[in-house]
């Protein structure tokens, strides 16, 4: 009964604070949501959602003969408050902070109660001929963990995200650019995974063929670098250091406006990679392509789909091949343009480097339908379905079933 108590009052004091800071604001909430000190614009940020999770441990659907490992749901509060910083114009010189943190409420399942954080932080500068660009997140995430790393059960982790690219216009059609990225997933000692890190560095020029419309090309070189956290013992034989995967390729492509109503970016190259040890890894042709197509002034979609290599974070030396599309279509359902709904759908396939004779595959898929009414450009509410499948010849199977009442308040 306390626990339960707890939750409601968690909730109530969420709620009570979003009708709070609406209450006598319908016109206009800029006093209340945005606050200016010179070129210093800080926005506070608050949700609060309500989701129902049909298989909250990720498990499968058919547990095997004598498992006593069921699927389990639960009932989960999630409160969201954050803050948003930004020094400048986004369409020139700026520095754009935000801070986010997800505090999880399980109702049956309050040993399940975790609290993650995000800190963002977004730049541009220039100057004359020079453009530099960065985008850096950090997470600190401490929710149960699914996918193909599923372990069923809640795992501390870091991530890392750091991108960098310097672009220098040569003349008003051409330029180049450098850019580097770090990407790096750190798990908590003593969790069954391997840490992975990622440095890239690339170099590329560009060309403007029509007005809208420009033609690139790059070249890269990147390492990726794996790190038991499980001590080597005779129980965990394959808990030892990884050698480095290195890797280089390059890209052709073009991006901008294609019509009208057709804008976004293809390229296509190839990947070559190895271990440091002489391992050899797949090679194998790479691609990206992002498109948004604005059919009418109520109707857009957007069409993603890359192939990329990677690292497995539970075995040494095993590579693998990620081909990922993502879809979504949005349609403006009433005349005043305040409700949205929405389907998106995501499949992805990790074809696994052969070890040992034995061959993995994973597939992954995800299916979304939601409505969201925009109260004001900073209320919303919205109600959502997903669906999330997974399937795979090495680990676990599982599907979860979700559906989210969420209230957002802020930019």
């Amino acid at each position: 009964m306390l626990c339960l108590k707890r939750r409601r009052d968690w909730t109530a004091l969420a709620a009570a604070s979003l009708a709070a800071a609406t209450s006598g604001y319908a016109a206009d909430a800029t006093g209340v949501l945005v606050y200016t000190a010179g070129p210093i614009r800080v926005r506070p940020h608050l949700a609060v959602s309500g989701r129902y999770d049909d298989n909250i441990f990720y498990r499968p659907n058919d547990p095997a003969p004598g498992s006593t490992q069921s699927v389990e749901g639960d009932f989960i509060n999630v409160i969201s408050p954050g803050l948003n910083v930004q020094l400048g114009r986004k369409e020139h010189n700026y520095l754009l902070f935000d801070y986010t943190m997800d505090q999880f409420l399980y109702l049956d399942h309050d040993d399940q109660d975790s609290r993650d954080h995000s800190f963002s932080l977004n730049s541009k500068l220039e100057w004359k001929r020079v453009e530099l660009e960065g985008s850096d997140r950090v997470q600190f995430l401490s929710g149960i963990l699914g996918g193909g790393s599923n372990l069923g059960q809640r795992v501390d982790r870091t991530t890392y995200y750091d991108n960098y690219t310097v672009r220098y216009g040569l003349t008003e059609k051409t330029g180049v650019y450098l850019e580097g990225l770090f990407d790096a997933l750190d798990f908590e000692g003593g969790t069954p995974l391997y840490d992975s890190n990622t440095l890239i560095g690339t170099g590329g020029f560009l060309f403007q063929a029509t007005p809208k419309t420009s033609l690139f090309g790059e070249l890269y070189y990147g390492q990726t670098a794996t790190d038991p956290n499980v001590p080597f013992s005779a129980a965990n034989p394959i808990s030892v250091k990884s050698p480095h995967a290195e890797f280089f390729g390059g890209f052709v492509g073009v991006k901008g406006d294609f019509t009208s109503r057709l804008s976004g970016m293809v390229k296509g190259g190839y990947e070559s990679r190895e271990f440091s040890d002489g391992t050899p890894a797949p090679s194998s042709p790479v691609v990206e392509v992002s498109l948004d197509q604005k059919f009418s002034e109520k109707t857009s979609a957007t069409l993603t789909y890359s192939r990329r290599n990677s690292v497995s974070v539970q075995v040494i030396r095993q590579a693998y091949t990620a081909d990922a599309v993502t879809a979504q279509l949005a349609q403006v359902l009433s005349s005043n343009g305040k409700l949205v709904g929405s389907l998106s759908g995501s499949f992805e396939n990790d074809g696994y480097e052969d070890v040992g004779g034995f061959s993995r595959t994973d597939v992954a898929y995800r299916a979304r339908a939601a409505l969201t009414y925009n109260v004001q450009l900073w209320l919303s509410a919205s109600l959502s379905y997903e669906f999330e499948g997974y399937r795979s010849n090495a680990v676990i199977d599982y599907d979860v079933n979700r559906v989210t009442l969420r209230v957002a308040l802020g930019y």
